[in-house]
């Protein structure tokens, strides 16, 4: 039986190069393999601080260069949108004229970043929030509906896309400003509207996707789909009607909330097309609601515990929903996913503040292994200076003839095969690496009960594999 279990992966490279098995792979490469099962092997949560003088930050979005937005309180105690290169330092963003606070929500590949700040109306003398955009150390607002300066008419933007489509919301009105499309900043209208406002119809427009898909909640509670005109109301998780989209990937795929009851709770939703809903369900307690997908499918959001705490997670189809972790406190938020997987969002540290975390997930495919191939007790002495046999066996849905040798590690020490060879070793007609370690370098001691192999591919391709085994040898004298 196989487990995953959470590991650091050793990736440095043998000088040893394994010519034989080079030489080999190309008469046994196996076609035509279905979809290995994916697991998570390791979590690392990154604590990205405040700007300078702040204690408390929240990051909302991160794009496919590592580039992170969100937003810190300061020295002054406002607080201010930021913009953090990935590998560099926090950099305020600051707030539209006259404003004192402001949040970046979105961030595309362009380093263009969309959010929303406090400005001060010059007629009426208050502070109303406006969408802005910045890039290149520049802020422009977006606007809000004329009249504007006599109503406080305000408007915020969540999510801007490669092309410059940004979606957001003004007064009651979901909206997707087209920003290559207006070249002065105002005027407003914006180019598109994803609905009009009415006494009864108000909509907000929260994240849009490269294609030009914009997704968000209309009224009634009903989440939607959006292109070009054309709205797409979303089916409903249960017979209680109310639901909240809060991303889409490119292929079109939205996550959000669903209403579920009596009694009324909420639980993370994933909507593979308008009219096909499934439930992720919760970390054990009544309430999750998902916030980001990726175009792997990848899901990210936050989950009551079943005790009572609020935990970021992780959903994938292979391993379902996932705790992300903290920073040492009781609670945490995940906003955002990039394409290399990189999780952004809030978490408690151990002294109660909250931070922006960034957090880094190791996916590694799951194989099967076989210790001591032949011998179903699979007894492993700790004590012993031989060698131990392990196989990793090619399957339906792996190919072990791919496996980078130079890669392979076996057990809590580390060991590194000494001798490999490929061979049928299950007698199944698939070709199998068979390997062996040096038994008093894997770290097995007295009492384990599963020991596990990691390695990559020549793709690669992280991958573990885990098999029960029996310690022998092992009374004192």
């Amino acid at each position: 039986m196989i487990k995953p279990l959470v590991i650091d992966v050793c990736t440095y490279i043998k000088d040893l190069k394994f010519s034989f098995l080079t030489l080999m792979l190309p008469i046994f490469l196996v076609s035509n393999l279905a979809q290995a099962e994916i697991i998570i092997s390791d979590i690392q949560a990154i604590d990205l601080g405040a700007l300078p003088g702040g204690s408390t930050s929240t990051a909302s979005d991160i794009n496919d260069a590592g580039n992170i937005v969100g937003s810190s309180d300061t020295l002054s105690g406002e607080t201010h949108a930021f913009f953090l290169p990935s590998g560099g330092v926090m950099g305020d963003i600051g707030s539209l004229p006259g404003g004192d606070n402001s949040h970046a929500n979105g961030v595309n590949d362009l380093n263009q970043v969309v959010g929303r700040s406090k400005i001060l109306n010059l007629v009426t003398g208050d502070l109303v929030n406006h969408g802005f955009v910045w890039e290149g150390g520049v802020i422009r607002d977006l606007g809000a509906f004329p009249p504007q300066d006599d109503i406080n008419s305000s408007s915020t933007a969540f999510a801007i896309n490669n092309s410059g489509l940004i979606a957001g919301g003004v007064d009651l009105a979901g909206v997707v400003w087209d920003l290559f499309g207006t070249p002065n900043y105002p005027p407003f209208p914006p180019n598109v509207r994803v609905t009009d406002p009415g006494p009864f119809s108000p909509a907000l427009a929260v994240d849009i996707n490269n294609p030009g898909q914009a997704t968000g909640t209309r009224s009634a509670f009903q989440g939607f789909r959006w292109q070009a005109g054309v709205l797409e109301l979303l089916e409903a998780l249960s017979n209680v009607q109310d639901e909240d989209a809060y991303g889409i990937n490119d292929l079109g795929e939205i996550v959000g909330r669903g209403a579920l009851g009596p009694p009324l709770r909420y639980h993370a939703a994933f909507w593979t097309d308008p009219d096909t809903v499934q439930d992720l369900g919760t970390l054990g307690g009544e309430n999750s609601e998902a916030r980001d997908i990726n175009n792997d499918r990848i899901i990210v959001g936050s989950s009551e515990t079943a005790t009572g705490e609020t935990v970021a997670f992780v959903w994938q189809a292979d391993f379902g929903m996932q705790p992300l972790g903290t920073l040492g406190g009781a609670n945490s938020k995940a906003f955002g996913i990039n394409s290399e997987g990189l999780i952004v969002g809030e978490s408690e540290t151990s002294d109660g503040q909250t931070h922006a975390t960034l957090w880094s997930v190791t996916y590694a495919t799951r194989i099967l292994i076989d210790i001591k191939p032949g011998n179903d007790q699979n007894p492993v002495n700790p004590r012993s200076e031989g060698r131990l046999t392990i196989a990793i066996l090619t399957t339906a849905d792996f190919d072990a003839s791919t496996v980078d040798t130079s890669t392979i590690r076996f057990g809590p020490g580390g060991a590194e095969p000494v001798w490999y060879r490929i061979k049928d070793i299950d007698h199944d007609g698939d070709w199998d690496l068979v390997l062996k370690v040096m038994t008093h370098e894997n770290g097995i001691a007295c009492g384990d009960t599963e020991a596990t192999l990691t390695a990559r591919t020549f793709d690669d391709e992280q991958i573990t594999g885990t098999d029960y085994i029996r310690t022998v040898g092992c009374k004192s004298s």
